[in-house]
């Protein structure tokens, strides 16, 4: 056989393929790669239907991990990482060159890997020169990825949040109001019947506004699905607080009858005193929810927990030599025998 009769070629080239795949391995830059990861919570009913499954699946179409994978995979993600650690000023990113914002995006997606496991878990893989730029940039996306992703009430937080400064605000102006007035007016001409009505009305406008946010907080449970029986508690509560609001209005138009009849001082400093008071009661109020909303805001179906964040790994995963050393055997092997294979007729012919 002509491959036996020349196996010292065969050994030489086989050794020096090898010898190559070596060398090269020494010159390739090395890779390091970090790993983060986070659980994605399912609502209940998603759950317990996947659960009843007789096959468990992965990759389901509209599951919370699709979703995650779906937004750490985008470009809008891949973007706010570059901004967030100014990659394009970093010259193992850059690569002697000056990427624009596509090609830094390409490059970028060519060392983050993201995959969903069959257990709900979303990985996020990222890959670089640096082992310490691997881990940021798997971190980076965690840290991004909370701000992309906005819960129910994430969304009434930062409702609240905003009517919370209007309202500061408006109540610091209402407060410079009434100092003026009580500078300009004699308050004392202000009679005791005339301050126990302001009372009285600064009471039932604070009921009324507890009334509008209870009934508000109703009529969003009422507007989603739910248990039945609590779906029918919460309508005779709502009928209950319509009933109880329509006596507040009655009593406050009642009163407000009688504020029109007193004198003009008496009057300026009620409505200054009510627009005082109802700005509390609003402040306390939007206080309340913005801390209960604080509190929830993490906890709803749909929302995610990390459980890994990302470590700096100085074990490279790439090259590796004994491998690149066995393939540039390997090929050199077969390259070798293809070609005397080739060359062994024709030698024949030559010598018959």
């Amino acid at each position: 056989m002509p491959l036996i009769g020349r196996w010292k070629y065969l050994a030489v080239f086989t050794f020096l393929g090898a010898l190559v795949g070596f060398v090269v391995s020494l010159f390739m830059p090395k890779i390091y790669q970090s790993r983060a990861a986070i659980y994605a919570r399912q609502s209940g009913t998603a759950a317990s239907i996947l659960n009843a499954l007789p096959v468990p699946i992965s990759g389901v179409s509209g599951t919370p991990s699709s979703y995650y994978v779906a937004l750490l995979q985008s470009d809008t993600m891949l973007v706010k990482v570059i901004d967030r650690l100014g990659l394009m000023r970093r010259p193992e990113f850059r690569n002697d060159t000056r990427p624009d914002m596509e090609d830094a995006i390409r490059r970028l997606k060519r060392w983050v890997d993201v995959k969903e496991k069959r257990d709900g878990t979303v990985e996020i893989l990222a890959r670089s020169t640096n082992p310490y730029l691997s881990a940021r940039i798997a971190n980076a996306m965690l840290d991004c990825l909370d701000r992309m992703v906005v819960t129910t009430s994430r969304r009434k937080v930062e409702f609240i949040s905003g009517r919370l400064k209007e309202t500061v605000r408006d109540l610091r102006k209402a407060e410079d109001d009434m100092r003026r007035f009580q500078e300009a007016n004699n308050v004392a001409l202000v009679d005791e019947q005339a301050r126990s009505l302001i009372q009285k009305l600064s009471e039932l406008d604070g009921r009324l506004l507890a009334l509008d946010v209870e009934l508000e907080e109703l009529s969003s449970r009422l507007a989603n699905a739910g248990e039945l029986e609590s779906l029918v508690d919460d309508e005779v509560r709502k009928r209950a607080l319509e009933s109880s609001r329509s006596l507040v209005l009655a009593k406050r138009a009642e009163l407000q009858e009688q504020l029109a009849r007193l004198p003009e001082v008496a009057t300026e400093y009620a409505r200054l005193q009510r627009r005082i008071s109802v700005l509390n009661k609003t402040f306390e109020v939007l206080t309340e929810q913005y801390q209960l909303h604080r509190i929830t805001q993490q906890g709803e179906d749909g929302d995610y927990q990390v459980i890994d964040r990302a470590r700096p790994i100085t074990r490279k995963i790439a090259p590796r030599k004994l491998v690149n050393t066995v393939l540039g055997g390997a090929l050199a092997f077969t390259l070798t025998a293809l070609a005397i294979s080739a060359f062994a007729p024709v030698r024949k012919q030559a010598n018959g």
